[in-house]
């Protein structure tokens, strides 16, 4: 049976840009990162683990398709890609919600000067920044993944 919003998501995915393929990832994240929270919060555990590690994921494969040679910036999303991680898994550990909202609220400052550059409206002066070759190292696993996540980001069976 097909799922509409499955090949919904799985049209964006493909058809956006680079910049938007990221943009996209941080949604992602984001939310992930704050279904691990409303998880935590029913006490429904093993949810929560799985939101967490889906959102540790993608800031993984962020972190992983970064050319650090390309400048200062790349080296500072690195080390804020660190930061991110070392909170979520803190947040997972832990089983509380604040080192994972502490995360969110860096991903959702990334997010929103990502949007920026995706839309074009960041300045005539932007700064150059290396983005990856479409799509983004994003391997079809992990368009699969993303694609195949419900509205709120819960995999459909």
């Amino acid at each position: 049976m097909l799922d509409p919003t499955s090949a919904y998501r799985t049209a964006q995915v493909v058809s956006a840009s680079p910049t938007g393929q990221i943009v996209l990832l941080y949604q992602g994240a984001i939310r992930f990162g704050a279904q691990h929270v409303a998880w935590l919060e029913r006490h429904e555990i093993e949810q929560a683990h799985k939101a967490s590690i889906r959102a540790q994921e993608i800031v993984s494969a962020l972190k992983g398709s970064l050319d650090l040679s390309a400048g200062p910036i790349a080296v500072q999303l690195d080390q804020l890609y660190d930061f991110v991680l070392r909170r979520l898994a803190a947040g997972n550990v832990a089983k509380d919600p604040r080192p994972t909202e502490e995360a969110i609220q860096v991903l959702r400052g990334l997010l929103e000067a990502w949007q920026e550059l995706a839309s074009g409206t960041a300045g005539a002066e932007q700064p150059e920044v290396a983005v990856p070759q479409a799509p983004y190292s994003v391997s079809l696993a992990q368009r699969g993944a993303l694609a195949g996540a419900g509205p709120y980001g819960v995999a459909r069976r």
